[in-house]
């Protein structure tokens, strides 16, 4: 597997809504190999859900999100309809190429998407949807090829349609194009995965996979574009995915709000994620807050958001449902920025709120950090810091 700096990836994939429903209802996708060395006879999209679970009116669909000159981003290019197919005796059921039996992953697909090259090497979105009913699922065949994001603004038709079970954008260096030049397009609010390598000259990863199968969150590290890569991460078609690797990933990400004082804040953290450690082993902070500020930390299990803060500058770059944790004062000097806050985290989930949102945490699963705090003068008299995002180890 390359060491290679990689974008870190957002965990949820609708896990708000397995909260919910349980994963008697909720299906989820699990592992996708969408490139390899030589001619891609190998690809494969394996959905994980309760065994024996029929799948009438579940339909996959993928999104081009590649920009072009041509305008192809936002075309649907693939509806596959499962109505009549089940998930086996394990909860798995697998799309893949005529081929893959005959591959080193040595399995059958339940569900044959042709011979070669069906999931394309660029920036796609992904989705598993539950269409609810024929006429819709009807509507979502006729509707491949077709642009489903007429308007532009990263919002398809799909969810007319249908439930988004779950979803995720496979990025290339693409996603990282700023303006003037036009970045790639992830659909629906979907989180990311990749690219892999940094910058524009990033590449599209091999394939991606949640740690020890769904619920679980997508691991940071992704499946190699060649086999002998993929002897320390190996593909694992209708079997339980490998854990996921245990190197630290956290990233900030979103922008911060400035004050009416100049000041933005930033996350940060002291110690390490690992959850064999406890209270006093992680702590998030923010700092170059305004001083002497009410303040609170919250954090989100459902993936990385980008919604303006009212007219402010600031950004919610967490997604639904929040978790607040305990409110405190910033300290420092008021007026300037050197205000601070702080929260042990394993100390939060164990000893002061146990029942707190995605408790108890598993290795690869994720969080989302984001601080709050009094700015009185501002539009919404709060202003927000940057994000963070934490994948625990074991």
């Amino acid at each position: 597997m390359k060491q290679v700096i990689r974008t870190a990836i957002a965990s949820s994939l609708a896990l708000a809504a397995t909260q919910a429903v349980g994963l008697a209802q909720q299906i989820y996708l699990n592992e996708i190999y969408a490139s390899h060395s030589g001619t891609d006879f190998y690809e494969f999209i394996e959905l994980k859900s309760a065994p024996n679970r029929s799948l009438d009116n579940i339909v996959v669909l993928i999104v081009e999100g590649d920009w072009s000159a041509t305008s192809n981003e936002g075309t649907l290019d693939r509806v596959w309809d499962l109505t009549g197919y089940s998930t086996d005796a394990n909860g798995y059921f697998l799309l893949g190429d005529t081929n893959l039996a005959m591959g080193a992953a040595s399995m059958a697909p339940d569900f044959d998407i042709g011979l070669q090259d069906r999931l394309e090497n660029g920036t796609n979105t992904f989705y598993v949807v539950d269409a609810g009913s024929a006429a819709n699922v009807a509507a979502l065949v006729a509707a491949n090829g077709t642009d489903v994001d007429p308007d532009l603004d990263g919002i398809t038709i799909i969810p007319t349609l249908s439930t988004i079970l779950d979803s995720l954008g496979l990025v290339d260096g693409g996603i990282n194009q700023v303006p003037p030049a036009f970045p790639d397009v992830v659909y629906d609010s979907a989180p990311i995965a990749g690219p892999d390598g940094v910058g524009t000259g990033a590449f599209l990863p091999g394939g991606v996979f949640r740690g020890l199968d769904a619920p679980n969150g997508w691991c940071a590290d992704f499946l190699d574009f060649n086999e002998p890569g993929n002897q320390f991460e190996p593909r694992t078609p209708k079997a339980q995915n490998s854990v996921c690797p245990s190197a630290v990933q956290i990233v900030n990400y979103c922008t911060a709000g400035t004050t009416t004082n100049g000041c933005t804040a930033t996350m940060g953290f002291t110690g390490t994620p690992s959850l064999a450690l406890g209270p006093g082993g992680f702590t998030v902070t923010c700092n170059g807050i305004e001083g002497q500020k009410n303040s609170i930390i919250f954090y989100s299990i459902a993936g990385r958001n980008t919604v303006s803060w009212g007219t402010s500058t600031s950004f919610l770059c967490v997604k639904t449902p929040q978790q607040r944790t305990q409110s405190g004062t910033t300290g420092g000097t008021a007026g300037l920025c050197d205000g601070t806050t702080s929260l042990d985290f394993f100390n939060y989930i164990t000893v002061v709120n146990p029942g707190g949102l995605g408790t108890p945490f598993a290795p690869g699963n994720q969080a989302w950090f984001q601080c709050w705090f009094r700015d009185p003068p501002s539009p919404k008299t709060t202003m927000l810091s940057d994000g963070l995002e934490v994948t625990f180890i074991p």
